[in-house]
């Protein structure tokens, strides 16, 4: 049922952007694209050299000394841009206000599948009181974008979360990990597959990595993750000055 409530979303959507006169979601123009050249070319990407583990800067693009040091569970990241304006402004859109065709534009510019050919995509499950309210959920929405493009298959409840959790933008970064701590669970056995993890931003990656261990104990045989941007983690000064201690 939420499947076929939120194609239906994403019809509505298709069917708005194709009746009514095309702007560039940026700046307005007239554009046959959701997003034109000028303003797809400044969008903030992820640097060249990057870890592909977590997407953050690392020498020479090898696994950064954090990922060493204390690995995520997910294998690698995709993530399309870093969390800067005016990315934070689109996803924000697509988010909250039903501008649906970000997430459309977002698959079409990607030219190849950076994973396994036959992974399947699991959206992270929005929690039961805030798909009610919302109506759909943003991940799936971008998972079915993405599978559409290179012929996925998306399998939006085969993990579904086993509790409330409180609003992650809320928490630091030690009490992000602890609300979502056994927060999810496989609802079938992943045996063998390979497995995507989609959402729409990464913080601190809490969230992906009690998704992914869900996973991984349902018997999948690697797991990755795919984003639409990585939000840039704080500075050890500014942390403390925030948080009054460097959390980590």
């Amino acid at each position: 049922m939420r499947t076929l409530y939120a194609d239906g979303l994403a019809a509505l959507a298709h069917v708005r952007e194709r009746s009514l006169p095309q702007t560039c979601f940026f700046c307005g123009d007239s554009e046959r694209e959701t997003v034109c050249e000028p303003c797809a070319a400044t969008l903030p990407r992820p640097g060249r050299e990057i870890c592909p583990r977590c997407q953050l800067p690392a020498a020479n693009g090898e696994v950064c000394g954090r990922c060493l040091k204390k690995p995520p569970v997910w294998t690698h990241l995709v993530a399309e841009w870093q969390y800067e304006f005016p990315i934070t402004a689109a996803i924000t859109s697509a988010k909250y206000h039903h501008a649906f065709p970000i997430f459309r534009w977002v698959a079409a510019q990607r030219g190849d599948w950076p994973y396994d050919a036959s992974a399947t995509l699991i959206p992270v499950p929005l929690a039961e009181l805030r798909l009610q309210s919302r109506g759909y959920n943003q991940a799936q929405l971008i998972a079915n974008e993405v599978a559409k493009r290179f012929a996925l298959r998306v399998d939006a409840d085969a993990v579904i979360r086993i509790r409330e959790t409180d609003i992650q933008q809320r928490l630091n970064w030690v009490e992000r990990r602890r609300n979502v701590r056994h927060a999810f669970a496989a609802t079938r056995s992943f045996a063998g597959e390979s497995v995507v993890l989609v959402d729409d931003v990464l913080t601190t990656g809490s969230t992906l990595n009690e998704l992914a261990r869900a996973v991984y104990d349902a018997g999948a045989s690697c797991v990755d993750a795919y984003v639409l941007a990585r939000v840039q983690p704080i500075r050890r000064r500014d942390r403390v000055v925030k948080f009054g201690h460097a959390i980590t």
